[in-house]
Parts: C-alpha cells; structure tokens; sequence
C-alpha cells in the first residue's frame, strides 16, 4: 500500500518511529542471499514477498516471525549494514522526508552472524553522512534494547550507546511489555537518560493504558512509541499532557498488529484533538508495506485529520527530535517554515 499520491509526496516531512530491520528491500535480500549463500524460501521478488510482507491484519504471530527471521538473516556483514541503511535513506529522500530518525536493535540485528557492533556503526555512520549531503536530510539513530534479549544484553546495548553517544542519540526499549517485565530494565535505561542519552519506551500498543502509565511514573521516558491505548484513561491522556510526552504513532502497522480493530477505530486523531502530541510513522515499512506517505493518507483520508493538523504532528516531531538542535533546526528552517 505504498503511497507516492502527489498530495502527500510533495509535503515535507518527519519521521522519527522507524526500524531499519524491518526497511530492507525484497530486492535487496535476494541480491544478499545470493552473495551469501543463503537459503530463502522463494527466489522471485513476487514470490519472496509473500513471506517477507504483512498485507491483512495479522493472521498468527508465525507470519511475522517468518518475515523478520528472514530480515535477520540478511544481515550478514557490516557492507550489508551500510547498504540497507543507504538505501531506506533513499526511499525516505523520494517521499521527501526531511528529518529522519531510525531505529535499530544492534543486539538482535548483528547477532545472527556475529557482526562487529563498531564496524556496523561505521557503516550507518556513513551511509548518513551520505544521505544528508545527498538528499538534504538531519539524520539520527537511536540504539534499541530488545526485552526479549535480556537484561544483560539491555547493559550491553546501553553501555555500547553511552561509549558512542555522538551517534547514538537514544535507546528504545521495545519487545512484549507482558513477558518481559518493565522493573528488570529500568536501572539499564536510567543509566542511559543519567549519561545524557535521550529514551524513547514501546508501551501501549497491544498493552491497556495502566503499561503507558507504569513507563511513565518509573522511566519519565522523553517520547513513547505507540502508546494508543491510553485513549482509555483519560488520567493517563493528562499524564502524558503534564509531562509534555510525545507519542510516535504507526497507524497502519497498528491496524496489521491487530493493536486497532479496524483502521477506522484508530484513535490518532482522538489522541490529537485531546491535546497529546502525537506524530507520524511508519515503523516497518517493507514488512508492512507502508510508507510515510500512506500514513499521511490514512490520517488524512480515513481519520479525518486536516492537512493543517497534520503540519502541527510534523512539528510535535521537530520538537520532539533527538537530533541536536543546530542539525534540526536547520532543516525544519529551510524546509518546514
């Protein structure tokens, strides 16, 4: 459902909930694949992408599971890195994305083939040099923790954003909020705010709005990702509005995710009118089939927000942004204003 609709395509844009596992190119897997021996379940790009993409709302966990293993796997060397990082660069440069932040789970993408963290960093780093000198864009990364790790690989991945915190801007704790409870990783996560990283939480997207409330009052996180369900506590809405919290919303994904009953119901727009600052993204957009651009539709067409409404979301996300403010204001000058 990727979306290049002059309307939305010519607007300027943020973004700042995207995982870079989940941007890679069917095209891209099958040239790696070959390059690397690897074993995939088809070899056509039509036929690939009925494994690798998520196109109804989610059938069973295996099908996601399928296409993220499949992600995993190609992620076999620091180039690889480089190259996937490059070219999500590019395809956010054609819907005219501005400011840019992604996400990656090093522990969990570089694990598989026991890739050098550092040399994987080297090749992020320049693949963003490129881009922004390329296409014009602020560009920033934020390291992930996956729950689903371990507390010991949360030390690792904070210690290892600490030690390159000129390029890592952030953390993001991500991964099921009910198997792994919030308590066993918050001494990671207030270690990272106490070195000056900023942190952004994934609470509130399958979860009830008691979760959103509990990451708030133990972490005070700068930013949430998702965090839709706390639509249902309005003493959560006021929580959030009190701590000046920004959610980084994924409507289409949420709807995929089951997280949404139908993508009618979705409450961005909800949230919004209420006064929370809520934004734009995508979150996985090759898996999910999506891009920015049909985020903007869906929000546009199918939840009724202005195209006005929709300028204040981009700016909730300059605001928000963990890019320095010297880089973002740059961009939002030239482009936004």
């Amino acid at each position: 459902m990727k979306n290049f609709d002059p309307q939305y395509n010519a607007i300027p844009k943020t973004e700042i909930h995207i995982h870079l596992e989940g941007s890679i190119r069917t095209g891209t897997i099958l040239e790696v694949a070959k390059e690397y021996n690897l074993q995939l379940p088809a070899y056509e790009v039509s036929e690939l992408e009925g494994h690798v993409k998520i196109y109804d709302q989610m059938r069973d966990l295996h099908a996601v599971l399928e296409a993220f293993a499949i992600f995993q796997n190609s992620i076999t060397s620091p180039k690889v890195v480089e190259r996937i990082a490059w070219e999500l660069f590019e395809d956010a440069a054609k819907q005219n994305i501005k400011l840019f932040e992604v996400r990656f789970s090093p522990d969990w993408a570089f694990h598989g083939h026991d890739l050098d963290w550092d040399e994987c960093l080297e090749g992020l780093i320049r693949a963003r040099s490129r881009a922004e000198a390329e296409f014009d864009m602020a560009i920033g990364y934020i390291a992930i923790t996956s729950r689903s790790m371990g507390p010991a690989s949360c030390i690792k991945t904070v210690d290892w954003a600490i030690r390159h915190k000129e390029h890592i801007l952030g953390i993001d704790l991500a991964d099921s909020e009910r198997d792994f409870p919030l308590r066993e990783f918050v001494p990671s996560v207030m270690k990272a705010k106490e070195a000056g990283l900023k942190v952004t939480i994934h609470t509130g997207e399958d979860t009830p709005a008691s979760f959103v409330k509990e990451v708030i009052e133990m972490t005070s996180p700068d930013r949430i990702g998702h965090g839709i369900h706390a639509i249902e506590d309005m003493q959560v809405v006021e929580l959030l509005k009190e701590r000046g919290i920004t959610l980084e919303v994924n409507p289409w994904s949420n709807y995929l995710t089951n997280s949404v009953r139908t993508i009618e119901e979705h409450p961005l727009k909800r949230l919004f009118d209420l006064g929370v600052k809520v934004t734009i993204n995508s979150d996985d957009p090759e898996v999910l089939e999506t891009n920015l651009n049909n985020e903007y539709r869906i929000a546009h067409e199918v939840l009724g927000m202005s195209m006005d409404e929709i300028a204040v979301c981009n700016r909730y996300a300059y605001e928000a942004s963990f890019i320095p403010d010297a880089e973002k204001k740059r961009v939002w000058e030239k482009y936004f204003r």
